[in-house]
């Protein structure tokens, strides 16, 4: 972990036998995480994401004995729509207007 992370900040400093050396500091409006803490260095949960190869922000960690573990929660960037999903319904013979409406609840679509 602590190697993944210095490959892009080299001067990060994990004493990891403290109880707290990583912190989850922020969460966005969706419950993704939004800024988390490993030790000196306080970065986005999006990094995070991008680091370790996670499919979401929406991430809890645990540490068990001495393994990390990273508990992801769905896929994606958290607007609601997936593209690889939309794209499906679309070869699937489905049109734009039952796709939005499968992805987002209450939407009307009008002509303005």
């Amino acid at each position: 972990m602590l190697e993944k992370l210095k490959t892009n900040h080299e001067n990060i400093e994990i004493k990891f036998e403290e109880e707290n050396w990583f912190e989850i500091l922020e969460y966005t409006e969706g419950g993704r995480v939004k800024k988390i803490r490993f030790g000196n260095l306080v970065i986005p949960g999006t990094e995070v994401r991008t680091i370790f190869g996670l499919k979401s922000a929406n991430f809890n960690i645990s540490v068990e004995n001495e393994n990390i573990k990273f508990t992801v929660i769905g896929y994606g960037h958290g607007v609601g729509m997936s593209q690889t999903g939309a794209d499906s319904m679309a070869k699937e013979g489905k049109n734009y207007e039952d796709i939005i409406k499968h992805y987002y609840s209450g939407v009307e679509i009008i002509d303005v």
